[in-house]
């Protein structure tokens, strides 16, 4: 008992609770603590040779310079003998003559293994989960993908991805069925490490649904072994991981976090259309339950990111997210609330917010937009707002997006106005161009698009609405119930009103005065991007331009 506890302090220490028993370099055995004990109890005196009580048949493998190699030895002996890996704190190695070697510890094994760099499952296979799984891929690492939407899946075994992305295409093309499987659900051991990239959708409540991520625990906890990784990706308010995640993975796996696997919090903070560029570019924040999880976790991403931050907990990696969206969702509030001002008194937000920036470096301030969309920036604001216990319940994330939303009334507010001044009334025929999220970075994302609810509230009272967008899907535009046309030029042609509602590149090139010379007249054109030119506009007597 007095080896077994020096063991730690000696140098270099040994591992609590063991004492290895030799003669000159060769193992005769091992005594725990615990075999001490029972000794004891069955009432043997303590001047019992340690050689009655030790364990003379120990479990050993063959040290090799390779960690994986020794814990694929491991995991082959456990099975042979057919008791539970839970019950191997230590790992003893010998040399191919029993000559003990060292003892370590089976998470030791893993951190040093090659394991988790060879194969890694992703867990959702949309706009986080198909990036990072072909940024992988890339990297050359086996990749099993796991998406429960068929048809998603039918399309990538295809090669044909279901959002657009720069260079996504390409790189689905290069490595579908080849590093890249996808399939619905898990396989027993074929993957170490598990990256959960499903959303967090906000309900009509302003709460989150944690149904997708409680089922995809789930999931993986079907197939979670010893020593295995996860990593959440997915966006969710402040202590879902531990509240929710973990005790699925631990009920469903019957094992637990942070001794029998490693749990870990990785934001994704790419942004729609930079993606792949961006998972290469940008630091990588990661919270783990522990040390150990953290230091597995920064391996596994060492692989493609320039730059690893830590942070202490998994309560803290799960806020950065949430705290980047909801600020820049407020700071477009801030210019957009001005915007709404800067109509009343005929002025130009855009212009005082840039002569406001200029050479000012304290305080750069966003210029307004039509509203502020997409799924990360209306949906986060609200999951910190969830985060809120007891008395603290965040207030400027929820003010930001009534601020935000409420563009879309003041939009709409501006057709209205024209169709009584022209008298078109409810035949106002509108134009609206560019129905994705945004428009820069380019993406065919339609999700969560202020051009949409422009769209839906428009069509309440005009019936001749027609709309286009050079990326977004042909199918989901003609799901929305407006004429679709291929070009531009078709949507200037005879309209009352032409939206342009997003800032995408394409559109800045566009002859607009050729343009809005075929539209009706008087003829209302805004431009709230400031993509076109004031003064080549005005020249058109009977055209009306606005911009914020």
């Amino acid at each position: 008992m007095r080896v077994i506890s020096e063991g730690p302090h000696q140098k270099p220490p040994a591992p609590w609770g063991i004492a290895l028993v030799t003669k000159g370099d060769r193992l005769l055995g091992i005594a725990t603590d615990g075999d001490i004990r029972r000794a004891i109890l069955a009432g043997k005196p303590l001047t019992t040779p340690i050689g009655d009580i030790m364990t003379r048949n120990p479990m050993t493998i063959q040290w090799n310079p390779s960690a994986g190699t020794m814990l694929r030895e491991l995991h082959k002996k456990i099975k042979e003998r057919n008791v539970a890996e839970s019950k191997f704190h230590h790992v003893i190695t010998v040399d191919s003559k029993g000559n003990l070697v060292d003892i370590v510890t089976p998470l030791e094994l893993w951190k040093h293994s090659d394991v988790q760099v060879r194969t890694a499952a992703v867990v959702g296979l949309g706009y986080v989960g198909l990036t990072l799984a072909l940024t992988l891929a890339e990297f050359g690492i086996q990749v099993i993908g796991v998406d429960v939407n068929r048809k998603i899946l039918g399309s990538l075994k295809k090669g044909i991805p279901h959002f657009f992305e720069k260079g996504l295409s390409a790189l689905l093309k290069k490595h579908i069925g080849k590093n890249l499987l996808v399939r619905e659900r898990f396989k027993a051991n074929e993957s170490d490490i598990y990256v959960l990239c499903v959303g967090t959708p906000v309900g009509p409540d302003g709460k989150a649904v944690t149904t997708y991520i409680a089922d995809a625990a789930h999931e993986i906890g079907r197939v979670l072994k010893h020593h295995d990784l996860i990593i959440l990706r997915s966006t969710v308010p402040i202590g879902i991981t531990r509240s929710i995640v973990i005790p699925m993975l631990e009920k469903t796996s019957g094992l637990k976090a942070g001794e029998d696997f490693l749990i870990a919090f990785a934001p994704e903070r790419t942004v729609e259309g930079k993606a792949l560029e961006e998972l290469r570019s940008l630091p990588q924040v990661i919270g783990g339950l522990n040390r150990e999880s953290f230091e597995a976790t920064a391996q596994f991403f060492r692989v493609f990111a320039p730059t690893i931050v830590a942070v202490d907990t998994l309560e803290e990696a799960e806020s950065v997210k949430l705290l980047n969206n909801a600020f820049r969702d407020l700071s477009f509030a801030f210019a957009n609330e001005f915007a709404q001002l800067a109509s009343e008194h005929t002025i130009s937000a855009r212009k005082v917010i840039r002569a406001a920036n200029e050479g000012y470096p304290r305080n750069p301030i966003p210029l307004p937009s039509p509203g502020v969309g997409g799924m990360c920036l209306v949906k986060d604001p609200w999951l910190l707002v969830a985060s809120g216990k007891r008395s603290v319940t965040p207030r400027l994330p929820r003010l930001s997006r009534e601020i935000n939303e409420n563009m879309i009334d003041f939009v709409c507010s501006l057709v209205d106005r024209h169709a009584r001044k022209s008298g078109t009334g409810k035949r106002t025929r509108i134009f609206l161009l560019g129905m994705a999220f945004k428009g820069k970075p380019e993406t065919s994302d339609i999700r969560f698009s202020t051009s949409v609810d422009i769209l839906r509230k428009l069509q309440k009272k005009y019936p001749s609405i027609t709309i286009a967008d050079p990326l977004a899907d042909a199918k989901e535009l003609k799901a929305l119930k407006a004429k679709v046309v291929p070009s531009p030029k078709e949507g200037f042609q005879n309209a009352d009103c032409v939206l342009v509602l997003t800032n995408h590149p394409s559109f800045s090139e566009l002859d607009i005065h050729s343009l809005a010379s075929s539209m009706r007249q008087p003829g209302f054109l805004f431009d709230p991007w400031g993509l076109y030119s004031k003064e080549e506009l005005l020249q058109l007597k009977q055209i009306q331009y606005s911009t914020l």
